[in-house]
């Protein structure tokens, strides 16, 4: 169950993410997802929240 909800949340980070980058009017890439995730990554509060940034910029890589 553990598995599956790390999933669950990685892909809700990365949707974030992609919705940003739309909203913004810019290219969905690999590098504006990651520098978006990073952006995101810095203003967040909550350590959970934060370790799931880290592991989608992972799986960017």
């Amino acid at each position: 169950m553990e598995i599956h909800n790390n999933r669950n949340d990685i892909s809700l980070a990365l949707g974030e993410a992609v919705l940003d980058i739309v909203q913004k009017g810019q290219e969905v890439s690999r590098e504006n997802l990651a520098r978006t995730m990073k952006s995101k990554a810095e203003r967040e509060r909550d350590d959970e929240r934060l370790l799931n940034y880290w592991k989608a910029c992972n799986l960017l890589i």
